[in-house]
């Protein structure tokens, strides 16, 4: 059996425009998001809509992006699979981040995870996108999935899927309004291309 699951990032925010590192705060989606999805949407680089059951984190970001692509569609929320909360680096630029001992080790990958003083740590971030990757999972099961998403969820959910497949985490990271495409043979990845 044969199934596929669509990750797909939402569209840009002032966070991802001005480059800023941002999780938990509730941007919606920049004026300027609209076009790229319209463009990506015209040129096929999203499913049709069809009998897939969807899925968002439930922020704003999300909830427009899915609007933006398929209109008022009926979906579900997922809740674990909401953006990382980055604590005291939430809404901030990598050089302020830089300024703080943590944070430019973290930068500069001296500190092992994501342990944001305030914020999530790799393991509870990591326990919560697994709990929600195992909810997909097991709706793929019954259908075809899409998942409008965050890059941080994207990018770890790759990484549980295919593991040791990228030497960097951050390399997984889909351009905003982009994803992933994954083919899902007997229940279990066996391929993947970008969207």
């Amino acid at each position: 059996m044969e199934r596929t699951l669509y990750l797909i990032r939402h569209g840009d925010t002032e966070g991802t425009l001005r480059g800023l590192f941002y999780g938990s705060t509730d941007l919606p989606l920049d004026d300027s998001a609209y076009p790229t999805i319209e463009k990506k949407r015209t040129a096929g680089d999203y499913p049709e809509r069809g009998d897939q059951l969807v899925f968002t984190s439930g922020m704003l970001r999300t909830e427009q992006t899915l609007e933006a692509i398929y209109g008022t569609t009926e979906h579900e929320i997922i809740r674990d699979l909401r953006e990382i909360e980055l604590g005291i680096f939430e809404m901030k630029t990598a050089e302020e981040v830089m300024q703080d001992p943590y944070g430019k080790a973290w930068l500069t990958g001296e500190a092992e995870g994501m342990n944001f003083p305030g914020g999530d740590r790799t393991e509870t971030f990591t326990e919560r996108v697994g709990r929600g990757l195992a909810v997909l999972r097991h709706r793929l099961e019954a259908s075809d999935v899409i998942a409008v998403l965050h890059g941080g969820v994207i990018f770890t959910i790759m990484m549980m899927l295919f593991p040791g497949e990228k030497e960097n985490a951050w390399e997984w990271t889909p351009e905003p309004a982009g994803g992933y495409r994954v083919l899902f043979r007997d229940g279990e990845p066996t391929e993947y291309t970008r969207i």
